[in-house]
């Protein structure tokens, strides 16, 4: 392969300025020949003449076939093979245009290349195409990244090269499969960190670009956590800030009173330096968005201040950036009405671009029309989008309106969408509308069968889905995935031990089918069973994580669920449920330490959910971290009002009271005020709760006025919220125990106060309150006579004879 690999080489830099780098480097015509214009027909010829020649070459085929270490080409030149085979896959799977099917079909590859790029036990989707160049990809980068932990010299350009490629092979090779792998997840993260410490040379434009990629392979693997840390990363290294704000306009044609929209707010973007869109992607035609045509609804929001309406252009990596943020915001947020409001800013910044990469603009549209088939009034313009996009993929004729040279820029640093995906959306949508009939077809052209088999339910004739699939497997021979969708369309078990023995055992997919049957029938304990050893093979499952830990929870089997949702909340650590339930397993296993932290990242993830907050009160009590207990009493009564926990609230104050220690050793004396705020707030929610007081003066040990003044409050709320408090003997024994204790403190405050005068006329009052209040204690409670109050009640009788002496001295002096 001498061939000069210029295409490809510029394609591995990256950067937005592809094409005038490419017109740059390319040697200088002959007198009598034309010079190439523009720069993107020029690349587009030089890629197609270019990837014919590396696909059609010997090395392809040694790589193919397992002899790329007899191979004579170089580290480089395998390298370059290995981004045209890439480009060729992206062609034919993502970005068009498509050949036409019998071309596509000579050009499918044997079953031999997809069973080698299994991961995890999962298979290709079975709508990929030329899987022999993804297969080609994957081996040499297997020897290249080999060769690069023996070398420790880099004979290739950019240092980053490889990595960065490697990491567009793994993102490309997870979209082509339906569920997640751990395998590829764990390549990736790896990569990611090595490729960071590559690109410390790299310029800044580069580097931005190469950002926005790896969030956009989070965003795949659905990791929000580290998503968020490489958006702050992004955001610190191209100092550009993305925000939204709200600003006067209307949404409706008749609407008269204006009202806040939001609106896109950039800051940052011209001190990059970078060139405008139309510098760089001027000469591509990219694909509208299609008018609204309701009789109702604006096209888009009109402001009231006009220069709000002009649309802001931005340079081609800027609106990768955009780009970047609003998936972040779709896959880290609740698809709620707020959350979709705050994304519609986004896409309207990016489909009203005059210039830009065509891929961000398909992946902006593809994503507005997800969103508008949830509305009655978008669903229509919705429908014509997705088709509008799909054809932009099947372009007829040898001369497509769109090249793969326009195709191409930025591709990686955008969201790339396969052409079955968009068919099975088109589908979605159709469903939505009641065109099932239409659906199915193109269901059944992309071979989903899940929703073949509920498009046949939906017409009542399931047992078509049945037949089709058997068809299949007549015509084509069995697959693990046809075997599980029979299994699925005719609830046959014996499907499902089908596909697992076809597979070798080493389908999770087939596992994980056959624990969903039992699943969906409450046969918890054989579901178990099958999705473990799904997880097993696959371990990056997250809604097979929660049905295994859901149905070891309905059995009580605690160390089962604490391994589903402690593996599934190290994946996914964005939703309470999971963490509350990993608590719940952990506080029933014996190991409260462990639920306390868990309860702590469950309230991080829902804040204003007051049956997690219930929990981990109760968690904290339990582990004697009361200063989080009286954190989360405090938080329950703003979330719940009147809310009341009796002996939650005694173990506090008793903890306090005798200095007990905490769960770090300190003593819980310290917070005592703490406690007393948090009593007082209790007490102005429920003031005839008498034991809130009480509680509250047990914790007031050093002035006895005020103690005094809390029992006399407990006493009236005793009282008042049970008028017949002396008929019970337990209400009884309550009052008559606390009105002996607020007169021997009110007596004792008395005395050791008395002889200061600013005190002496408070405390006179005090007692004289105190002696009231047994006076009518006894005269309530000696009607009774309960055996259990007679001797409190004789002690009540002595201190008010105390407090009448007292009082009448006070009184004569």
């Amino acid at each position: 392969m001498s061939r000069n690999y210029l295409s490809v080489r510029l394609l591995s830099v990256g950067t937005a300025e592809v094409d005038a780098m490419l017109l740059d480097d390319v040697e200088a015509p002959e007198d009598d020949v034309e010079a190439p214009e523009p720069a993107g027909r020029f690349y587009e010829h030089l890629l197609k003449a270019e990837l014919n020649v590396l696909l059609e070459s010997s090395t392809f085929a040694d790589v193919l076939s397992d002899k790329i270490h007899q191979t004579d080409d170089s580290d480089e030149e395998l390298l370059h093979l290995a981004i045209g085979s890439l480009i060729v896959f992206l062609q034919y799977n993502f970005l068009g245009p498509r050949e036409k099917q019998d071309q596509l079909q000579s050009a499918s590859q044997s079953s031999d290349s997809r069973t080698q790029l299994k991961s995890d036990g999962e298979e290709l989707n079975v709508n990929v195409v030329r899987a022999d160049c993804l297969l080609v990809c994957k081996k040499i980068f297997d020897r290249l990244l080999h060769h690069e932990a023996r070398e420790s010299n880099n004979s290739f350009p950019n240092g980053y090269c490889v990595l960065l490629w490697y990491q567009r092979y793994l993102l490309l090779h997870q979209r082509c499969i339906d569920d997640l792998t751990h395998d590829l997840y764990d390549r990736f993260n790896a990569n990611v960190v090595a490729l960071e410490t590559a690109l410390s040379t790299a310029e800044r434009a580069v580097q931005i670009e190469i950002y926005i990629e790896i969030m956009f392979g989070y965003v795949q693997f659905k990791r929000i956590s580290k998503l968020e840390q490489w958006l702050r990363k992004l955001e610190v290294l191209s100092n550009v800030k993305l925000s939204v704000e709200g600003v006067l306009g209307v949404r409706t044609k008749f609407q008269q009173t204006p009202l806040p929209q939001l609106t896109l707010r950039l800051h940052g973007v011209n001190e990059l330096g970078l060139p405008d869109a139309t510098e760089t992607h001027g000469h591509m035609k990219l694909p509208p968005i299609l008018k609204l045509g309701d009789e109702v609804r604006l096209e888009k929001v009109k402001f009231l201040n006009e220069n709000e309406n002009e649309d802001l252009q931005l340079p081609a990596l800027v609106q990768n950036m955009v780009l970047g943020k609003l998936y972040f915001l779709y896959v880290s947020q609740p698809k709620e009405q707020l959350t979709l409001e705050e994304i519609q800013p986004y896409i309207t910044s990016l489909v009203y671009q005059r210039f830009g990469p065509w891929a961000t603009r398909v992946a902006t549209l593809f994503m507005n029309a997800s969103l508008e088939a949830t509305h009655k009034r978008t669903v229509d313009r919705s429908l014509r989008q997705i088709e509008e996009l799909i054809q932009q993929f099947d372009a007829a004729g040898s001369k497509p309106e769109i090249p793969i040279a326009d195709r191409l820029p930025m591709v990686f640093s955008s969201w790339p969408i396969a052409y079955w995906q968009m068919k099975e959306k088109l589908a979605d949508v159709m469903v939505s509308l009641g065109m099932v009939k239409g659906a199915l077809a193109i269901y059944e052209e992309v071979q989903s069968w899940e929703n073949v088999i509920e498009c046949h339910t939906v017409l009542e004739m399931r047992h078509l889905a049945a037949m089709v699939i058997n068809e299949l497997i007549e015509r084509n021979g069995p697959t693990v995935r046809l075997y599980c969708m029979l299994g699925d369309a005719t609830d046959d078990v014996e499907c499902y031990q089908k596909a697992w023995d076809l597979s070798n055992g080493t389908s999770a997919s087939a596992q994980r089918h056959w624990g969903n049957y039992y699943f969906v029938r409450k046969d918890y304990a054989a579901a178990i069973e099958h999705l473990r050893r799904s997880i097993e093979i696959n371990c990056l499952q997250e809604p097979t994580l929660l049905r295994l830990g859901y149905a070891a929870l309905q059995l009580e089997r605690w160390e089962e669920a604490a391994y589903a949702y402690r593996l599934y909340t190290s994946f996914e650590n964005h939703g309470f449920e999971p963490w509350n339930n990993l608590a719940k397993a952990y506080i029933m296993l014996g190991e409260k330490s462990r639920a306390h932290k868990v309860l702590q990242e469950a309230l991080k993830c829902n804040f204003s959910n007051w049956m997690v907050w219930e929990n981990y009160l109760l968690v904290c009590v339990d582990t004697r971290n009361i200063l989080d207990a009286l954190n989360a009493y405090e938080r329950l009564m703003e979330l719940k009002e009147r809310y009341y926990d009796r002996q939650v609230l005694e173990i506090i104050v008793r903890a306090i009271v005798l200095g007990e220690k905490d769960a770090d050793g300190t003593s819980c004396s310290r917070l005592k005020q703490k406690a007393l705020n948090l009593l007082a707030h209790a007490c102005a929610q429920l003031p005839n709760n008498g034991f809130l007081y009480e509680l509250a003066a047990e914790l007031e040990d050093t002035d006895l006025l005020k103690r005094c003044h809390k029992l006399q409050n407990a006493y009236r709320g005793y009282t008042q919220s049970n008028s017949q408090w002396a008929k019970a003997p337990e209400s009884c024994s309550t009052v008559v125990n606390l009105c002996v204790d607020l007169c021997e403190r009110s007596l004792k405050a008395f005395q050791e106060g008395k002889h200061e005068s600013a005190r002496f006329i408070p405390l006179r009052a005090q007692i004289s309150s105190a002696r009231l209040t047994g006076q009518a204690c006894l005269r309530s409670a000696n009607s009774e006579a309960w055996p259990t109050c007679a001797e409190p009640l004789s002690a009540l009788q002595d201190l008010v004879d105390k407090l009448t002496v007292e009082l009448k001295q006070a009184m004569e002096s």
